[in-house]
C-alpha cells in the first residue's frame, strides 16, 4: 500500500433495550436507522460493519420485515458486515459465563440464519473491557471487538491507535480494534470536509487504520441530527467526499484482519468509554455500590441464572429455551447502570428486567411441580444462605432482607410476571448541583462539560431535588418522637428515634403448628435524647392466594414508659391517580390502591386506625434530551402513637394483598 492511501474502518452500532416502548423504537427507526441505510444504498462502494442488538433485531424482524431484507441485499454486496456479541447486549463481565458464551452463541445463529455467514466479530456492550474476558470471547468463537482509544492508551499504546492490536490470556489472544475519540467527536457533527481532512492531515503505515465505531442513533436520534444528517444532507456528502477521495481506503473489519497483521500486543486494564468511566467513578462495577436497586437485580439474575443451570437435565428442551431466553433477555444492560444513556431511572427498563426474572422462575416452577409429589400453597425459602427469605404463595412471591430491616424488598403479583415494588430511591447525583445553580454559563476558554450540555425538559426542577436517605422498599420500621406531617414525609425529612429501619433483624423460629416467617431485632428508641431498649418482632403469615399478614409486637424492655409514634412505610411501583400533593387521611384501618397501569388493585389494612400519608416519590435524572422529573413509585406511611409501660407488649398486624 502507497504510505499516501489511508485506511479507514466504519462501524455503527444500534441498540434498543428491552422493555422500551414500541413509539420509541418506532421513531428511533424513522428518525435514524431506515434512512440511514437509504442513504448508504445510493452508495455501493462505501463499505460498514455493523451491529444490530438482539432487543432491536427482534423487533426489527417482527415489524420491519423489509428492512431485513434491505440489510440482506446490502450485505449481499459485500457492502455491510454485521458484529456479534451478547444478544440482549449484556456487559460481559456482569453476567456468568455461561450465559455470555450462550447469548453470543444465539446470536451467531440468528446472523448466520439471516445473513448466511458467521460472525467474526462481537460489539463489547458499553465498550465495557475486562482483561479476564480474552478466553470466554475466543471460546465463543469471537475474534476481534472493539474498544476505545483511551483502552489502548492507557495499555501503552501512543496516540492516534490505529490498527489492530492482540491482547492475550493464557497463550489466548483475541484481536482489539480501537474507536477514535477524535472521530466520534467529528462525526457527525462537524462539517463532513473537517473529518476528511482530519484523516488526510495523518500519516499512516501500511498497518494502520482509523477506526470510527459509535451508535447509530448518533445519526438522526439525537437532538437536532435528525434535520442536519438527512435534511440538510451531511450523510449523504459524506459518502460522497469518500467515494471521491483517491487517499482514503475503505475496509470491513474482518477485511482489514485478511489484509495486515496485529501491530503487536498490549495488556489492557479495566475501563470504558471516557464518559461512562466519568459516570461511574472509574470502575462499571461502582454502580453496583452505588445504586442498591442495581446490586439488588443483579443479584436476582444471578439467582435464577444459577437455578437455570442446575435444573436444566431436568427440563424439556421448549422449557428451557424459553426460561433462558427471558433470563437473557433480564441482562440486557440498560437497567443496572445510569449516564446520560442509562436507564435505571426509567421505571419500564427496571420493570422488564424483573418481568423476565419472573417468567424464567415460573417455567421452573411448573418443571419443579412436576417433579414434587405435593407442594404446600405457602413456602418459605432460604436464598443467599439467609440473606434473604422467600415466601411463595399461589400468585404472589415476596422477598424479605434480614440484614436491612427484615423488610421486603420485591413484591411479585405471578400471573402478570410483574414486581409491584419494583422501586427506586432518590439518589443524589453530580449534575444536581447544576441544576441548583441555576446552569451558570461557563467560564471563558473552558468547554461545556455534557452535563452542561443538557438542557432541563421544565422549569423549576430544583423545587423536586429531595433525597432519601433509606431504600425505598416494604414493611419498614419507623420511630418517631411525634406524627411525620405530610411535605416532610414526601421530602424524607424527618428525625428517626429508632435504629430499626436499616439494622440487621434476627431470623426466629415460628410458632408452634403455624408456617411463619420469623424475624425480631432487639433495638433501642432514643426519646428526649435518652436511648432506650425495645424488642420488636415481624411475623409474616399468608393471607389468600396473592397476599400476606405481618404481625407486629413491641415490647419496652426498658424500666420507663415509653411514649413514642410507630410508622410502618410501604413503596409500590403503581401508577398512580392520587393527587401530585399527596393525600393525608387520619384513623384510617383500610385503603385500596388502584394500579392505573395494570389495572390491578391492591388493599392494604391495619388491625388498628393508624394515620395515613401518600405521596407520589419522583426522582430528577439525565436522559439524551436533558434533566426530567420521572415518577418512580408511591411512598405510603401508616403511623400511630404507641405508650407502652416497662415489660409491656402491644401489636398490630397489616394485612396486603392483591385483590
Amino acid at each position: 500500500m502507497s504510505q499516501s492511501l489511508k485506511s479507514l474502518i466504519l462501524c455503527v452500532h444500534a441498540h434498543q433495550p428491552v422493555g422500551n416502548f414500541d413509539n420509541v423504537i418506532e421513531e428511533a427507526y424513522e428518525k435514524s436507522y431506515r434512512p440511514f441505510f437509504e442513504v448508504l444504498e445510493k452508495h455501493p462502494s462505501i463499505l460498514f460493519s455493523c451491529h444490530f442488538s438482539g432487543s432491536l433485531m427482534d423487533w426489527l424482524l417482527e415489524k420491519k420485515p423489509e428492512f431485513i431484507e434491505k440489510l440482506k441485499k446490502l450485505h449481499g454486496h459485500g457492502q455491510l458486515e454485521f458484529l456479534g456479541g451478547g444478544y440482549y447486549e449484556p456487559i460481559y463481565g456482569v453476567i456468568p459465563r455461561q450465559d455470555l458464551a450462550g447469548q453470543i452463541e444465539m446470536m451467531r445463529k440468528v446472523l448466520a440464519s439471516l445473513f448466511g455467514e458467521y460472525p467474526k466479530g462481537a460489539w463489547l456492550t458499553e465498550r465495557v473491557w475486562d482483561p479476564d474476558l480474552v478466553k470466554p470471547l475466543r471460546k465463543a468463537n469471537v475474534e476481534y471487538t472493539i474498544l476505545d482509544d483511551l483502552h489502548l492508551e492507557r495499555g501503552g499504546v501512543p496516540a492516534p491507535v490505529t490498527g489492530f492490536y492482540q491482547a492475550k490470556q493464557d497463550a489466548v489472544t483475541l484481536d482489539l480494534f480501537a474507536s477514535l475519540k477524535d472521530l466520534r467527536y467529528l462525526v457527525p457533527f462537524r462539517k463532513p470536509e473537517e473529518t476528511i481532512e482530519f484523516i488526510r492531515t495523518h500519516h499512516l503505515k501500511e498497518r494502520d487504520a482509523f477506526v470510527f465505531a459509535d451508535d447509530l442513533e448518533k445519526f438522526g436520534l439525537w437532538p437536532s441530527t435528525h434535520h442536519w444528517v438527512y435534511k440538510e444532507g451531511w450523510l449523504d456528502q459524506f459518502f460522497t467526499l469518500l467515494e471521491k477521495d483517491k487517499t482514503i481506503k475503505l475496509y470491513t473489519f474482518s477485511g482489514f484482519r485478511r489484509a495486515f497483521s496485529p501491530k503487536g500486543a498490549v495488556k489492557v486494564s479495566h475501563a470504558s468509554y471516557s464518559e461512562m468511566m466519568e459516570w461511574s467513578g472509574g470502575h462499571f462495577y461502582n454502580f453496583f455500590k452505588k445504586y442498591p436497586e442495581s446490586q439488588y437485580m443483579r443479584d436476582r439474575m444471578l439467582g435464577v441464572s444459577r437455578a437455570l443451570a442446575q435444573a436444566r437435565r431436568g427440563m424439556r428442551v421448549k422449557e428451557h429455551e424459553d426460561a433462558q431466553r427471558a433470563l437473557y433477555r433480564a441482562q440486557c444492560n440498560c437497567s443496572y447502570w445510569h449516564g446520560v444513556f442509562g436507564g435505571l431511572y426509567l421505571h419500564h427498563l427496571r420493570s422488564a428486567v424483573f418481568e423476565n426474572l419472573i417468567r424464567a422462575e415460573r417455567i421452573l416452577s411448573r418443571m419443579r411441580g412436576r417433579a414434587a409429589s405435593s407442594r404446600p400453597p405457602f413456602q418459605i425459602e432460604n436464598l443467599k444462605s439467609g440473606m434473604r427469605w422467600k415466601v411463595s404463595q399461589k400468585d404472589t412471591a415476596a422477598f424479605f432482607n434480614p440484614r436491612y430491616g427484615a423488610a421486603l424488598e420485591e413484591w411479585d403479583y405471578l400471573p402478570l410476571s410483574v414486581n409491584l415494588m419494583c422501586n427506586l430511591r432518590r439518589h443524589r447525583e453530580v449534575y444536581h448541583e447544576t441544576v441548583l445553580a441555576k446552569t451558570a454559563p461557563p467560564k471563558e476558554g473552558r468547554a461545556l462539560s455534557i452535563h452542561e450540555m443538557l438542557g432541563s425538559k421544565e422549569e423549576n426542577l430544583e423545587k423536586h431535588l429531595h433525597y432519601d436517605v433509606v431504600r425505598r422498599l416494604s414493611f419498614l420500621d419507623h420511630f418517631f418522637e411525634e406524627p411525620v406531617g405530610l411535605e416532610n414525609f414526601y421530602k424524607s425529612l424527618y428525625d428517626e428515634s429508632g435504629d430499626f429501619l436499616e439494622g440487621p433483624y434476627q431470623k426466629k423460629p415460628g410458632a408452634a403448628g403455624r408456617r411463619e416467617l420469623c424475624f425480631e431485632r432487639k433495638g433501642f428508641v432514643s426519646l428526649h435524647r435518652k436511648k432506650h431498649p425495645l424488642r420488636l418482632t415481624k411475623r409474616v403469615l399468608p393471607k389468600g392466594s396473592a397476599g400476606l399478614k405481618v404481625r407486629y409486637d413491641l415490647k419496652n424492655e426498658s424500666r420507663v414508659p415509653l411514649d413514642f409514634v410507630f410508622g410502618v412505610e410501604f413503596n409500590f411501583s403503581i401508577g398512580t391517580d392520587h393527587p401530585a400533593a399527596g393525600l393525608a387521611q387520619n384513623g384510617v384501618k383500610q385503603w385500596v390502591f388502584h394500579d392505573t397501569w395494570r389495572g390491578l388493585r391492591i388493599r392494604l389494612r391495619s388491625k388498628e386506625a393508624v394515620d395515613l400519608l401518600a405521596v407520589p416519590v419522583e426522582t430528577v435524572s439525565e436522559s439524551e434530551s436533558g434533566l426530567e422529573r420521572t415518577y418512580q413509585e408511591l411512598g405510603v406511611l401508616l403511623q400511630r402513637s404507641f405508650s407502652l409501660k416497662p415489660g409491656q407488649v402491644k401489636s398490630n398486624t397489616f394485612e396486603l394483598e392483591v385483590c
